[in-house]
């Protein structure tokens, strides 16, 4: 087997693994209707094999006409919104919005060679049907691959 076989084994196994940790991090069902409705992001770069920290993310509204950025944050250490959840139960209200990372601007500032091609922004929009319900954003990301998707909790 090769080196190279090797490197590619170990970088889908460090991969799966941030993906069980991120969904073990998740709170429970139980856990999440304790603290009502919120938006909360958080961003794994599977191409490092740690959380996206200083990665920018920003929160759009849709509603309404024109998008309008409600937030725009730096990811801390943990790959999250350093305040917190991008949306709290003050805050959060039924509507159709975008969490976009801009996963160029990252990549290139950790040094990372980013392929020809590559998508320089990921956009995620989707609708916040009941603001009583958590809703969770995970995104993995590398130079050729992202992923991402809308969770309850």
């Amino acid at each position: 087997m090769t080196s190279e076989s090797h490197d590619r084994r170990d970088f889908l196994v460090a991969g799966a693994a941030l993906a069980a940790a991120a969904l073990a991090a998740a709170p429970t069902p139980a856990a999440a209707q304790a603290h009502g409705g919120r938006l909360t992001v958080h961003i794994l770069d599977l191409y490092s094999g740690t959380p996206a920290n200083g990665i920018r993310i920003d929160l759009v509204a849709l509603d309404g006409g024109a998008p309008k950025t409600l937030k725009s944050v730096v990811a801390n250490a943990d790959g999250r919104p350093p305040e917190g959840p991008f949306l709290t139960p003050e805050t959060i209200k039924p509507g159709r919005y975008q969490v976009v990372a801009h996963t160029g601007e990252y990549f290139t500032k950790i040094g990372a060679k980013v392929p020809g091609g590559y998508y320089t922004k990921l956009t995620l929009e989707f609708e916040i049907y009941d603001a009583k319900q958590p809703h969770h954003v995970p995104f993995q990301i590398t130079p050729w691959t992202q992923s991402a998707a809308v969770l309850p909790g």
